[in-house]
């Protein structure tokens, strides 16, 4: 039974395959129809990118908290000083 398999590493992808190239090709082309434009695949790209706007709000979140707790610390300071 012909397989392939994808290393991937630092320095590029590595393609390695059992069996028979043309079969191992076949399956491929075979696999890659079954899962390319899937409802799975719509499914999976919507919650990444939902995923990746909320952690993106979220973090921008943080920063600002951040930001507003040390402005606010130096100018309470600012203030006391002034007293």
């Amino acid at each position: 039974m012909a397989g392939m398999r994808a290393v991937h590493k630092k320095d590029g992808t590595t393609f390695k395959f059992s069996g028979d190239l043309r079969e191992a090709i076949e399956k491929a082309e075979k696999e890659l129809k079954e899962k390319d434009g899937t409802e799975r695949h719509t499914f999976l790209k919507w919650q990444y990118d939902n995923a990746k706007k909320a952690l993106e709000t979220y973090n921008r979140r943080l920063k600002d908290l951040h930001d507003f707790i040390r402005l606010g610390k130096e100018e309470l300071e600012k203030k006391e000083k002034e007293e």
